[in-house]
């Protein structure tokens, strides 16, 4: 992907009228892609959960960008009802959604629960993107040549779901947890690519790569010490790990490319399991079911 100068792209900003939300914009892959496209000219509508992190993100991006059209709501998004405030808000503020690029997500190495009873890991990675899309379906539908894009991860391959334990309440073990998750936002995906067929609206996911971000910080001090040490070794930099999210929500090239799983800015196979279209669909009865 050829990386224009920031200059230049400040340039644009006039004639940019693209909104974008992100949810989880005040750290990592989400902050950088949303600092790359506030220097492209997109009106942004980001989404964190810290009120001192969504200030100085905030502050950080206009110094940086000159883009004041760049607006923050807080929420929890572990917390269905906050996503449910969210996209009423969004929808408020916002008379089109051109992309929505669902970033937001933890690694949570014991188990636990969100007030609502959703187990921690499936309500923030999962249960989160399929709410807020579902929310904010019909204004993204009704913008021409609108985009979903759903940040998921290599750590999908070799696992699978188990709908009789989606939630991992019987015998709970962190990584595996996370995996399922992710597995959860590819098949997700797949499935609302094929409901959105002929409407004008695509939705794509994407492997940023592993990362050198404050992923994993959240939790006790040795599962924070394993992943500082692998970060060290062979995670890429927040630069190179936003590049493919940006791309999808920008990218001409991709316009109507719709269903697919991208790497490094191509399109790239996922696990034979996610593509199992009975288990797609059961997976989002089952998340319509959660939520109803």
């Amino acid at each position: 992907m050829i990386l224009v100068s920031s200059s230049k792209r400040k340039n644009k900003l006039p004639r940019q009228e693209k909104v974008c939300i992100i949810t989880g914009a005040t750290n990592g892959i989400g902050k950088e892609a949303a600092m790359n496209l506030a220097e492209m000219g997109f009106t942004l509508g980001l989404v964190g959960r810290n009120p001192e992190k969504i200030d100085a993100t905030c502050s950080a991006i206009q110094t940086k960008t000159g883009n004041k059209n760049i607006k923050f709501f807080q929420a929890d998004l572990s917390l269905m009802s906050a996503v449910q405030r969210l996209a009423e808000k969004i929808k408020s503020t916002y008379n089109k959604i051109d992309v929505l690029l669902n970033n937001a997500g933890a690694y949570f190495a014991d188990f636990g629960t969100t007030e609502e009873g959703f187990e921690n890991t499936f309500a923030l990675n999962h249960l989160s993107y399929f709410q807020l899309t579902d929310l904010l379906l019909d204004a993204i539908k009704a913008t021409p040549n609108s985009r979903i894009v759903n940040v998921a991860s290599n750590a999908h391959l070799g696992t699978n779901l188990n709908f009789d334990n989606l939630q991992g309440f019987d015998g709970y073990k962190g990584w595996p947890a996370y995996c399922k998750s992710k597995l959860c936002n590819i098949m997700f995906t797949y499935e609302l690519a094929r409901r959105l067929q002929g409407c004008g609206t695509t939705a794509n996911c994407l492997h940023p790569g592993f990362v050198k971000t404050n992923f994993g910080n959240n939790n006790k001090t040795s599962v924070r010490m394993s992943l500082s040490a692998a970060k060290t070794v062979g995670a890429i930099n927040v630069k190179k790990g936003a590049r493919t999210s940006t791309y999808l929500a920008s990218s001409g090239e991709v316009e109507n490319v719709n269903g697919k799983y991208f790497y490094k800015c191509r399109p790239k196979d996922s696990s034979n399991n996610s593509y199992i279209v009975e288990h797609q669909e059961k997976l989002w009865e089952l998340s319509e079911q959660l939520l109803s």
